[in-house]
């Protein structure tokens, strides 16, 4: 008797697609390098720069070097694997640390060329080791009174090691996940009486690293390729790019007006997003499973969506195969936003780094399109 409960399907929705060339990329749990390329997005090109640290205390032997090898496991691979492929390595400059931002087309600070080497045939879930020049391991150890701390190593003597790959022809793309400690520089030598050692320096799991992802949107096939990016054209498709390419951004802006009405409690606020389906690119069974939803702060920094943060299954954001669409429960967002505590009334979708899916969704004036249900109390 003392609430009035509404409920609305007709507010408007406006969609765009929107790409950020320095967006964050925070998520340092997995690297990436070497492209792969889309009918409709282009070519993406992803290499990252990572810290090599000392895992043990170096002996203090005097040393003659035998050999040095590149070492590292491979957690994914994609593309063309039987192509030549190349790896390129560099020292670079700059010292990473947990505080800096680093973003996703941020050039890396190469200051010395470590040689380009000739990739094996690659497979999942294997260990690969590339023999590469002793001058390499020289230039390791031309100073070990900077092993002591072991810290000083990778703060002031080698800061950085940036990993990419060059194809001759089709591409390749290759995962390393951080936590296995997939990368390393081994040396291996021996002392005045002929006993064998080896000494590596290693991308542990506690090295800070980041991604670098570039875009071509240009390499799309011309009949296909994006039309309309960060021009607020209102399209009848929207596109979600993995690796930090162009994403979808839903304006509510009809929510403003409700605003101005006291004791507004929301009680179901979701937004409804159908994909669009093609058996050659991008049949059902490649659609991902969830996508995730964040805001821009007063700052203009990418926050996630507070449902989200409360529960991910709260937020939903799963891909209904029934419907083809995905609904994303975002009552926070909007309860948030009708309190004066979220600035505008726009969703941006995201994926977490790992996820190498695109997709394209029907939007605007296409049938089917998005659509956002509200209800509500006034008390």
């Amino acid at each position: 008797d003392f609430v009035n409960i509404y409920s609305t399907d007709t507010l408007g929705i406006k969609a765009y697609t929107m790409y950020d060339e320095q967006s964050i990329s925070a998520d340092s749990t997995r690297m990436f390098a070497g492209s792969i390329r889309d009918a409709y997005f282009g070519t993406t090109t992803c290499d990252f720069v990572t810290q090599l640290r000392l895992v043990v205390p170096w002996p203090h032997k005097v040393y003659a070097i035998d050999s040095v090898k590149l070492q590292f496991e491979l957690s994914d691979v994609s593309g063309d694997t039987a192509a030549v492929h190349h790896i390129r390595l560099y020292e670079t400059g700059t010292l990473l640390t947990d505080t800096m931002d680093f973003y996703s087309g941020q050039d890396p600070d190469t200051i010395k060329f470590l040689g380009e080497y000739n990739m094996p045939v690659l497979k999942k879930d294997s260990v690969y080791s590339i023999k590469i020049p002793d001058w390499v391991g020289e230039y390791l150890l031309r100073d070990t009174t900077k092993f002591l701390p072991a810290a000083e190593f990778y703060t002031t003597f080698f800061k950085g090691l940036y990993f990419g790959i060059r194809s001759e022809t089709n591409p390749v793309l290759i995962t390393f996940t951080a936590s296995e400690s997939p990368l390393a520089i081994t040396i291996f030598y021996h002392d005045p009486a002929n006993v064998k050692y080896n000494y590596s320096f290693v991308a542990t799991n506690r090295a800070v690293n980041y991604n670098r992802f570039l875009h071509d949107f240009t390499t799309a096939d011309p009949d296909k390729k994006i039309q309309h990016i960060n021009d607020f054209v209102a399209d009848t498709a929207v596109y979600l790019q993995a690796f930090k390419g162009v994403y979808p951004r839903f304006d509510i802006q009809s929510l403003s007006k409700y605003r101005s009405i006291n004791n507004i409690a929301v009680n179901k606020a979701r937004l409804y997003v159908p994909v669009h389906l093609d058996a050659q690119y991008f049949p059902e069974t490649k659609v991902p499973a969830r996508i995730y939803l964040r805001y821009r702060n007063d700052k203009g920094r990418e926050v996630s969506v507070p449902d989200l943060v409360h529960d991910v299954s709260f937020l939903d954001g799963t891909y209904y195969k029934a419907k083809d669409y995905y609904i994303f429960n975002i009552t926070s967002f909007v309860q948030q936003y009708l309190d004066g505590d979220i600035k505008n009334p726009s969703v941006e979708m995201y994926y977490p780094l790992a996820s190498g899916s695109n997709v394209i969704f029907n939007v605007n004036a296409n049938d089917p399109t998005a659509r956002f249900e509200f209800v509500y109390t006034i008390y």
